[in-house]
């Protein structure tokens, strides 16, 4: 399905203390009208932005989720009525903390090749938790470049390890939900805890550059947060032509095409050949599988 814009829009507003006039960017997002916004703080810099974000974005119509690094800094802000969903990021200790800010009922976890380790210990923490939502994003390769100079994606053996031993677990997770972002992380998921995972309603193929934006902390507009293909800048060009630019529409035909290493594949209906994006950063080619796919040649 073609989009005259996106319907979603994630916006990374601070990273690493960074921001780039963020008043400005989410007047150009306001403007784009996207049904979902979300967005993520990371810090002081981020949190000192918030009350003139949210004054912009109050005269649109998006729905907002915001996911906040939990510090103590940050504790305090989902009381401050902002109207917006609000999300607690766990770091890479991948514990829960002994509290969470009151009414936490999601949590974020992103599992890298380092952090998934703890994602068995992390979902136990979950089931003995109150909270309802468990959200497993993939992880962002525009923040990992910028910071890492690699993106660290686990390894198909290693998520068959960590996924081995979820499997051997027994929690219940009754009222509980698991979002998967992941295919492939997902379908083991869902083997384990068919009740909370569900289906891939909100993930069913690639959304890049089609109904799915990322705007960086610096104006930056991506077609996904793992896919760090440039398309424009919000603080010099309006994102509606960004997104009405030939660049863009060629980009998302060549994200939409299935990878010739998946037209042999009998799953490649579900799983669309995983994440384009990771693909990409493997191969420097849509043309093949997502690296973390366990039946790649």
């Amino acid at each position: 399905m073609e989009f005259s814009m996106p319907i979603r829009i994630r916006w990374d507003v601070d990273f690493r203390g960074r921001s780039e006039r963020p008043k400005r960017i989410a007047r150009e997002i306001r403007e784009a009208a996207p049904l979902f916004l979300e967005l993520r703080f990371e810090g002081k810099r981020g949190l000192s932005d918030l009350p003139a974000i949210f004054a912009e974005m109050s005269q649109g119509s998006s729905h907002i989720e915001a996911t906040v690094r939990l510090s103590p800094e940050t504790a305090s802000v989902a009381s401050a009525g902002y109207p917006a969903r609000f999300r607690w990021e766990l770091d890479s200790a991948g514990r829960f903390p002994a509290v969470l800010p009151g009414g936490a009922g999601a949590v974020s976890f992103v599992p890298d090749e380092d952090s998934i380790a703890d994602l068995p210990g992390l979902i136990e923490d979950f089931a003995d938790s109150p909270s309802e939502e468990l959200v497993l994003p993939n992880v962002n390769a525009v923040r990992a470049l910028a910071d890492k100079g690699h993106v660290p994606v686990p390894t198909p053996a290693r998520l068959r390890e960590v996924t081995g031993e979820i499997a051997r677990l027994s929690v219940p997770l009754n009222g509980k939900r698991i979002v998967v972002h992941d295919f492939f992380l997902w379908q083991a998921l869902k083997t384990a805890f068919p009740g909370a995972v569900g289906e891939r309603v909100e993930f069913s193929g690639c959304q890049a550059g089609t109904a799915l934006a990322y705007v960086d902390w610096e104006g930056n507009v991506y077609p996904c947060d793992s896919l760090p293909i440039r398309l424009g800048n919000l603080l010099d060009t309006p994102f509606e032509r960004i997104w009405q630019a030939p660049a863009r529409g060629k980009l998302a035909d060549s994200i939409r095409a299935t990878p010739g290493g998946c037209l042999e594949c009998a799953e490649r209906i579900g799983c669309h050949g995983g994440c384009r994006g990771l693909a990409y950063l493997a191969d420097n080619s849509f043309d093949c599988p997502d690296p973390s796919c366990p039946k790649k040649r």
